[in-house]
């Protein structure tokens, strides 16, 4: 993805925040957590809350979301330049958003197998396994695992 992402900060080691200003101010957090299991972590991203939690099931809709994704990216390489080791879990919090991810891998696959590995994780929540992300099928993924080449 070649667009221009948002500023950024990172107040904590694995909290970033940044200020997505389409139609409205939007003030959006990406948090890396671990899942518990050794060197994966899920890559959360919503939008900050008045109370000060993240809302990972807001559609914001804000016309934004090339500049969003950009920045997410940006984001995600900096959090693996620092810990390359990492492997990086993602998925939507809805199907529909699941399926958004993988048609943004699919079209920028090329630029994103450049620096990164990526697997997808298919077949149910109770029993899934891990392939090699194909972006010319139609497979129907659950979710995601990338970390950085070395």
């Amino acid at each position: 993805m070649t667009h221009t992402p948002y500023s950024y900060k990172r107040p904590h080691s694995k909290r970033y925040v940044f200020t997505s200003i389409g139609r409205r101010r939007i003030e959006k957090v990406v948090d890396f957590v671990p899942i518990g299991l050794k060197n994966v972590m899920n890559l959360g991203f919503g939008d900050l809350l008045p109370d000060g939690s993240v809302s990972d099931t807001v559609n914001s809709n804000d016309g934004d979301i090339v500049k969003v994704l950009a920045t997410i990216i940006a984001i995600l390489k900096d959090f693996t330049a620092e810990y390359p080791a990492i492997e990086i879990f993602f998925s939507g919090t809805t199907p529909e958003r699941t399926k958004l991810y993988t048609r943004i891998l699919r079209t920028y696959y090329s630029i994103f197998s450049s620096e990164f590995n990526i697997s997808g994780i298919t077949g149910s929540e109770n029993k899934n396994r891990r392939i090699p992300f194909e972006p010319k099928t139609d497979i129907e993924y659950l979710g995601f695992l990338i970390n950085r080449i070395n």
